[in-house]
């Protein structure tokens, strides 16, 4: 049994036996999951939430589309993706264009396990980068020359979370600055990754102005708690 691991995964297939497969190893894990039946399904899952790895079962229709998408898309496109290939006489390298890892069909427990053994440095390092910090900090946003008085709501090293007023569309650049509750002041420009009806929205930096990274990291590392490290890998045959 592995300690909880803080990694969130999605299950995108049809199938009985590779779901069992798959959240067998995951349950083993200690991870948290969720299904997806379909490959539309499964852009509007991840279009609403961050996740750390994703099992694509190619023999959903519009499979390979979908890791396409993932790997052009914001929020997601650096997540692990585990494509579940069906037997073939064909190379499923070439078969398969984005994929982190190929497992082939029919999967096991303990072949989940062990490609999730080996991608979980990976998986650690984005979610390290990827951490929130819970914030109630004033921003200031311009967006085509208009400005507007919104709320941080979390922050981490790559991005923020923005309770604003007006609605800002998804993707579009903005202009942003705050000041931290330690005083630094924090500018740049940053990607509307995603946009809720709710009036949050997503942020992905792209620049921090002068020494704004530097300030950024020393206040969060101040501030975040510690992330399991992974266990030594284990490669699988």
């Amino acid at each position: 049994m592995h300690p909880q691991t803080s990694l969130e995964f999605l299950l995108v297939s049809s199938n009985y036996e590779t779901l069992s497969a798959v959240s067998g190893g995951l349950k083993e894990w200690g991870a948290a999951f969720g299904f997806a039946p379909s490959a539309e399904s499964a852009r509007d899952y991840i279009g609403r939430r961050k996740v750390d790895g994703i099992f694509v079962d190619l023999d959903v229709p519009g499979s390979r589309d979908l890791i396409l998408s993932i790997r052009q898309g914001v929020a997601n496109r650096d997540a692990v993706v585990f494509a579940c290939v069906p037997p073939s006489k064909e190379s499923p390298v070439a078969l398969v264009s984005g994929a982190s890892y190929l497992l082939q069909k029919p999967l096991t427990v303990d072949a989940v396990l062990s490609h999730l053994t080996v991608a979980q440095g990976v998986m650690y390092r984005e979610r390290r980068r990827f951490f929130r910090y819970a914030a109630n900090i004033p921003v200031f946003v311009t967006t085509d020359g208009a400005d507007q008085r919104a709320m941080v709501t979390n922050i981490g090293e790559g991005g923020m979370a923005v309770r604003v007023i007006k609605p800002l569309s998804c993707p579009m650049m903005i202009d942003f600055h705050f000041e931290l509750p330690s005083g630094p002041r924090i500018a740049g420009k940053g990607l509307v990754a995603w946009a809720h009806n709710e009036g949050m929205v997503g942020v992905k930096f792209q620049l921090l102005r002068g020494e704004g990274k530097i300030h950024l990291q020393k206040w969060l590392s101040d501030r975040q708690p510690e992330i399991p490290q992974p266990a030594s890998l284990v490669l699988s045959h």
